[in-house]
């Protein structure tokens, strides 16, 4: 994920976290160890709870899963498993869409 995705994409508008989820002991002392390890440079978070509100959002039943997220941010993939070959073709194509225009914000009273 790191250098296929991360390093390789990023500078065209591609961002990339990593959720740590149902780790044993400390969740955050996982999180962090696997980044280190890994050498990971995008954000890594945890979510701690085993009944995660992350993984129930996004229906994750098992790890890793793979979310592509469009700048429009609609859900355009979910993979189970690490396919770099299908990821990146769902990452080029979303990168080659146009931002959406921003919508302007109702002033709060």
């Amino acid at each position: 994920m790191e250098k296929e995705f991360w390093q390789a994409y990023r500078s065209k508008g591609l961002v990339v976290v990593g959720i740590a989820l149902w780790a044993e002991g400390d969740p955050l002392k996982m999180a962090r160890l696997f980044a280190q390890r890994h050498k990971l440079t995008y954000p890594v978070t945890y979510d701690s709870q085993q009944k995660s509100k992350v993984a129930n959002a996004y229906g994750v039943e098992g790890l890793p899963t793979n979310i592509v997220v469009g700048r429009d941010g609609i859900v355009r993939s979910w993979h189970f498993g690490f396919d770099a070959q299908s990821l990146k073709q769902v990452v080029v194509a979303e990168l080659k869409k146009p931002a959406p225009k921003p919508t302007k914000r109702k002033k709060r009273k």
